[in-house]
């Protein structure tokens, strides 16, 4: 089986040693299950394993929300819930960023908050708030049906899902979708039982989906799900980097391209994300993220498997003008 296919096959298709609660370094549920769970109108929790926000979140499709649903995200996670859209249907809602952190590429991008227009109460209650939830993952809601601001959050997510930004957000829109259950996913972050003061990481997060009979997945998960099922690939080819042979396999879908270096037929770990960089190419010296590409790639090399996930970038970032003034006369 190559590198590629394992890490689709395990996020498909468990081992029998990946039992909920293990200790293994990367562990998936099937997909497949999160996704009926989800049409079923059933939560599943899901885990951010790539390295940017690496907490455990309690997904429900937001179209089906319900009281009890609420009630329960309320009583096990910090409570605030939000809802992730696309950025399509944010704006069609007339739901605006909050602000853009433009320091940082890629970085999540949250709206304003909302209550239902028709509620008579303040629009925190279990009831208000399932109502107000169950609006935005309706295709058929109209922007008037909100009074801004009010108390469930929003996140307009990358348009192409996982393939357009790797972050918890768009894999809970991502299975939300591919379940068919609506267009937005209602989430909130699991609170810790051993530390109330923190959040729930992955193996306590696998423990309590354990507990309460619920599916478990990661973000890392769900992308290989969809790189593999109908999204178009670009090209698959071996490279050699170092005296290595790596597999590799690209893949494009709408503005979104992705390249995969894999290494090894049981990857067995967490991607490793790396967005491309300009400075890579024309300031190869002062670029810190090309020193770390290249030491994530000797360390694959001398574990003998891996990884790498390489996001081209779906629009140009602004030229520092030391660089531009070397590159335009």
């Amino acid at each position: 089986m190559s590198g590629i296919a394992e890490v689709v096959a395990t996020a498909e298709h468990p081992r029998p040693d990946d039992v909920a609660g293990s200790s293994g370094p990367h562990r998936t549920d099937a997909v497949d299950d999160a996704i009926s769970a989800l049409r079923a109108g059933e939560p599943v929790v899901l885990v951010d394993d790539t390295g940017r926000h690496p907490c455990g979140e309690l997904v429900f499709a937001a179209s089906l929300a319900t009281t009890a649903a609420v009630s329960f995200a309320v009583r096990h996670t910090s409570g605030l819930l939000q809802v992730a859209l696309s950025r399509q249907d944010a704006d069609r809602l007339e739901l605006p960023p909050i602000s853009r952190d433009r320091s940082t590429p890629g970085a999540p991008e949250y709206g304003v908050a909302v209550d239902t227009a028709e509620s008579t109460g303040t629009g925190i209650s279990a009831a208000d708030r399932a109502r107000t939830i169950a609006l935005l993952g309706d295709p058929t809601t109209a922007a008037e049906a909100f009074a801004r601001p009010g108390h469930v959050l929003t996140y307009r997510a990358h348009d192409e899902g996982v393939l357009g930004r790797l972050d918890a957000g768009e894999a809970a829109l991502d299975l939300v979708r591919l379940a068919g259950a609506g267009t937005g996913a209602a989430r909130a972050c699991l609170v810790s039982d051993a530390d109330p003061t923190a959040v729930q990481r992955l193996p306590e997060a696998r423990a309590w989906a354990h507990r309460h009979g619920l599916v478990a997945v990661t973000t890392s998960a769900v992308l290989a799900h969809r790189l593999v099922r109908g999204d178009r690939r670009a090209a698959a080819f071996q490279l050699t980097i170092r005296g290595t042979d790596f597999d590799v396999v690209r893949w494009r879908r709408g503005t979104a391209e992705i390249t995969a270096l894999v290494l090894g037929d049981d990857v067995g770990e967490p991607p490793i994300i790396h967005d491309e960089c300009l400075h890579c190419l024309f300031d190869p010296d002062a670029c810190r993220c090309r020193a770390e590409l290249t030491a994530t790639l000797r360390s694959i090399a001398e574990r003998g498997r891996g990884l790498v996930l390489y996001r081209h970038r779906i629009a140009l970032p602004d030229i520092t003008s030391s660089l531009a003034e070397r590159l335009v006369p």
